[in-house]
């Protein structure tokens, strides 16, 4: 892929991700669903119940998801053939696009300074606990992105490169 492909394709798929993911942050605040893995300061609970267990996994099978149909149609789908290495380092580019997305601008701005009313924000979520939030999720997603683009990679090479 040519650069300009490969940032076309960041740009559009990364901007798809970041719809969907402000749809499930809307939803998941609006429900409660955010507290099934949470506690209310923001902070992630210490023992985490089966319905957090299953939210978040949820949340990572849809980012494999998404880049599965990101592989499928931006890359695949446009004639595109690259090797393991450069579909991985493909796939962990838009993953973080979508991890700073995520900590910067909706656990930073929006729950930690924006604060809007139809998110229905617990007083106890502010600047204090998101900065504390952040601060012990940069490691662990930076990982867990490795280990995303991995997956992701792993399943398109076999579905959809190997044809």
């Amino acid at each position: 892929m040519v650069t300009n492909k490969i940032l076309s394709y960041l740009f559009q798929w990364s901007v798809i991700g970041i719809v969907i993911f402000c749809v499930y942050v809307v939803v998941v605040f609006r429900t409660g669903m955010v507290y099934t893995a949470r506690e209310v300061d923001g902070t992630m609970k210490k023992k985490i119940p089966l319905s957090g267990i299953l939210n978040m996994l949820g949340f990572l099978l849809g980012i494999v998801g998404l880049q599965l149909a990101a592989n499928a149609f931006g890359v695949c789908g446009k004639g595109f053939r690259l090797p393991f290495p450069g579909l991985l380092g493909l796939n962990y580019a838009h993953y973080l696009i979508l991890f700073i997305f995520d900590t910067v601008i909706i656990d930073g701005l929006v729950l930690g300074v924006w604060r809007p009313g139809f998110l229905r924000i617990p007083d106890s979520m502010g600047k204090e606990s998101m900065k504390e939030h952040i601060t012990a999720s940069i490691p662990v997603g930076l990982a867990a992105g490795i280990v995303l683009a991995g997956i992701s990679t792993t399943i398109s090479s076999f579905l959809l490169l190997n044809k």
